[in-house]
């Protein structure tokens, strides 16, 4: 037994004709634990908080696990450290794990009623992810809307959205607050020491100017952004 999770058209579907869609599209599903721990740490403070899903070998789109690394975040804003995730890879293959496994599933919270991707969020996965084969952005706002987004290069670049369901088929393990908590405080600081109040507003100006003119400006906004933004690999908005 599935459950659906609600989740929004993303705004560049909404504004075109419906057209016929495939009864078959592609679902992202997570067992129970790992649902309630998303949720933990989404509810566990004010600020964004990224992270990684972790599969299966034979279920790549079964999350049993999500896993969060160091970083620095806002009620705007995460920046995960480099090394961490650095770290985190090397722990992960020590384990046997395969990237596809632990790195192909980017999650990350919005404390918002809005889980749409903002600019730095689909510059950010373009680059970080663009040279995988595929990958999945998922977000999920404190409100409880959901956007995942399965992306792939191979006859494309192409991507799809994913249904998102909560699976309860196969037996799972108990909650564990007290580990969650653990490693929330661990790896999560409520602020990015390598931002300030301007920066984070000309990012907003820049996501604002997206919005209002479309993807004809995109790229002399990415050049902007470029040349002001916070100089790490992994931004979230």
């Amino acid at each position: 037994m599935s459950k659906k999770v609600p989740q929004p058209y993303p705004r560049r579907w909404r504004n075109h004709p419906r057209q016929k869609r495939s009864p078959r599209r592609p679902t992202l599903r997570f067992s129970p634990t790992a649902w309630a721990k998303l949720l933990f740490l989404r509810d566990r403070g004010p600020i964004e908080v990224g992270g990684f899903g972790i599969t299966s070998p034979d279920d790549l789109l079964k999350v049993q696990d999500i896993a969060i690394v160091g970083q620095s975040g806002t009620e705007l804003f995460v920046a995960f450290d480099d090394l961490a995730v650095a770290d985190f890879f090397e722990e992960q293959v020590d384990q046997e794990r395969h990237p596809e496994q632990f790195a192909r599933i980017w999650i990350h919270t919005h404390p918002g009623e809005s889980a749409e991707p903002s600019f730095v969020d689909h510059k950010t996965f373009a680059r970080v992810f663009g040279p995988c084969d595929w990958a999945v952005m998922f977000i999920i706002a404190r409100g409880g809307e959901c956007f995942a987004e399965l992306h792939w290069k191979q006859g494309g670049p192409a991507s799809i959205p994913l249904n998102v369901e909560v699976d309860y088929s196969a037996s799972f393990l108990a909650s564990d607050e007290a580990l969650w908590a653990t490693e929330y405080d661990a790896n999560v600081r409520a602020e990015c020491p390598l931002l300030n109040l301007q920066d984070l507003e000309f990012g907003r100006a820049i996501f604002e100017e997206e919005r209002a003119e479309g993807p004809d400006r995109q790229d002399s906004i990415a050049h902007q952004s470029s040349m002001h933004s916070c100089p790490l690999a992994w931004e979230m908005a």
